[in-house]
C-alpha cells in the first residue's frame, strides 16, 4: 500500500529538484544571456515574465529628477560643475566622472582633489556619521561588462579618497557600480549617430545621503 506512494513520492521529489535546478540556471544568468535566449513570449509567458522581473531587481532605478529632489547649495561647494539635490528623506551629491578622471582610467587625477575636498566638507558640516553610497556610471562606449567594472572601479576609489582623505568615516559608506544600466541622457542621437553632450551626462558619480537613517531631517 505504502510502496506506489512512495515511488509517487520519488518522482514527484525528483522532477521538482530537476524544475529547481532548471529555474536556478536561469535566474543565474544576466541580462546579455536573458537577450540570447531564443524563446517565445507566447509559448513561454513565465520565462519572459522572470526576466522581466529580474533585470527590474538587478538594475533599480536609482534617477533623481528635480521635482522630487530640488537642488540646494551648500556654501562648501563653490565649484558650478558638482550638483547637490536634497529633499526630506535624501540628498544627492553628483559630480561628472570627467572631472574625476581621465578617460577609461580609475585613478583621481590629483587636480580632482579640490572638487572631492569640497564634497567631503560639505558632507561632515551638514551630514555628519550619516549612511550613505557612492553609485557610479559610465556612458555606452565600449563592452557592457567593461563598463560595469569601469564604474565599480571609480566608485572603489571615491570610496578611498573620502575614507582616507575626506575624513568620513568607511563604516558608513557602501558603493555601486552601474555600468551603463542607469543614463540619464541618450547616447545616441534620433538618426543613431554618435551624441558626446549625452554620453557625457551619463558618465557621473552620485553621492546618495540617507538623511533619515539617523534623524538628519
Amino acid at each position: 500500500m505504502y510502496l506506489p506512494r512512495l515511488n509517487i513520492y520519488l518522482v514527484l521529489t525528483t522532477l521538482a529538484l530537476i524544475a529547481c535546478g532548471i529555474l536556478y540556471h536561469i535566474t543565474a544568468k544576466d541580462e546579455t544571456n536573458f537577450q540570447k535566449l531564443q524563446l517565445s513570449p507566447a509559448e513561454f509567458p513565465e520565462v519572459y515574465t522572470l526576466k522581466a522581473h529580474f533585470l527590474k531587481v538587478q538594475t533599480p532605478s536609482v534617477k533623481f529628477p528635480h521635482n522630487t529632489y530640488p537642488e540646494r547649495k551648500l556654501p562648501e561647494i563653490t565649484s558650478s560643475q558638482i550638483r547637490v539635490q536634497e529633499n526630506e528623506y535624501l540628498a544627492i551629491i553628483t559630480l561628472p566622472a570627467d572631472i574625476l578622471f581621465d578617460s577609461n582610467k580609475d585613478m583621481i587625477r590629483p587636480d580632482a582633489e579640490k572638487m572631492l575636498r569640497q564634497v567631503s566638507q560639505a558632507i561632515n558640516n551638514h551630514y555628519p556619521n550619516t549612511w550613505l553610497q557612492i553609485l557610479g556610471h559610465t556612458d555606452s562606449s565600449g563592452k557592457e561588462d567593461n563598463n560595469l567594472v569601469l564604474s565599480e572601479q571609480w566608485v572603489a576609489a571615491v570610496q578611498r579618497w573620502l575614507s582616507e582623505k575626506g575624513g568620513i568615516d568607511i563604516s558608513f559608506i557602501s558603493k555601486e557600480g552601474y555600468g551603463e544600466a542607469q543614463p540619464i541622457a541618450p547616447n545616441k542621437k534620433s538618426d543613431s549617430s554618435d551624441n558626446p553632450a549625452g554620453r557625457q551626462r551619463n558618465r557621473r558619480i552620485e553621492i546618495v545621503i540617507q538623511k533619515l537613517v539617523n534623524n538628519q531631517v
